[in-house]
């Protein structure tokens, strides 16, 4: 028995040697990355509040003084995911935006490349950065809701232009921002990198025309059309403004659903 445990200790002190020295082997800067990782992992298993920086210098099999050493405290740690979380959602954004496109191209390009920004990323990272906002500091809050709100409002702006442009169809731009946005940032509650049957781009792409098109078939879409104008025979108070609206979306509908199976085809 005293063997075996003998031999266990000697095990665990061994292991913890080899974490040392792959922690000591690292670039300063590759060091603070595998404190970030690593405290990542551990707040998406634990929880923010449930994890110490001596659960950190355990996993990496450093003192805590040597933690200290990068970061100045576990805020500081939860700070930086949060940026570097940010960083990669909002990666493409700007090329995207700068593009000479019509609204509905440049809403399929960003959203798309929304998804595949956050599918691509580690599961860690994605689950911290949605689940533990409320444990930031203050300061480190606001700013983080501010972009995230700049965010929002390019999203808003473009299916504004879209509305006005006749282009998509005339709804509540916030609402349909949140609509949308909510969607995309949920994959990361589900997909399983290892596990899973579909590759990023499948993911995208199923999403946008999900958004795009809906989940009803052609002829329904039509048949609801016929209904609606039935409708207004029976008397229902409809502008011509809003009637001609009507037309113009299911015509760039159709549209649509022809180019997109010319493309297919």
């Amino acid at each position: 028995m005293i063997a075996r445990g003998n031999g266990k200790e000697q095990k665990l002190i061994a292991q913890k040697n080899a974490k040392q020295e792959n922690f000591r082997t690292l670039d300063k800067s590759l060091r603070i990355q595998k404190i970030i990782d690593t405290a990542t992992d551990l707040f998406r298993r634990k929880g923010y509040r449930s994890t110490s920086l001596d659960d950190v210098s355990r996993e990496l099999g450093v003192t805590k003084a040597a933690i200290y050493h990068y970061v100045s405290s576990k805020e500081e740690i939860l700070s930086i995911i949060y940026i570097q979380a940010l960083q990669h959602i909002f990666r493409n954004t700007n090329e995207i935006l700068n593009k000479d496109i019509p609204p509905n191209e440049k809403l399929r390009l960003l959203l798309s490349n929304h998804v595949k920004n956050i599918i691509i990323q580690p599961l860690s990272m994605m689950c911290v950065f949605f689940s533990e906002e409320n444990q930031l500091p203050e300061k480190e809050f606001r700013k983080i809701q501010n972009e995230k709100n700049k965010y929002n409002r390019i999203v808003e702006e473009i299916i504004k232009e879209g509305i006005s442009l006749g282009i998509f169809r005339k709804t509540d731009p916030k609402l349909q921002t949140f609509a949308i946005l909510g969607m995309c940032n949920w994959v990361y509650k589900w997909y399983k990198p290892k596990h899973g049957s579909f590759t990023p781009d499948q993911i995208a792409d199923h999403f946008v025309n999900l958004l795009e098109t809906g989940y009803l078939k052609c002829n329904q879409q039509k048949t609801q059309f016929l209904l609606e104008s039935e409708q207004q025979k029976k008397g229902k108070t409809v502008t011509k403004k809003e009637y001609y609206q009507r037309l113009r979306t299911q015509c760039i509908d159709m549209l649509n659903l022809i180019d997109k199976m010319e493309k297919s085809g």
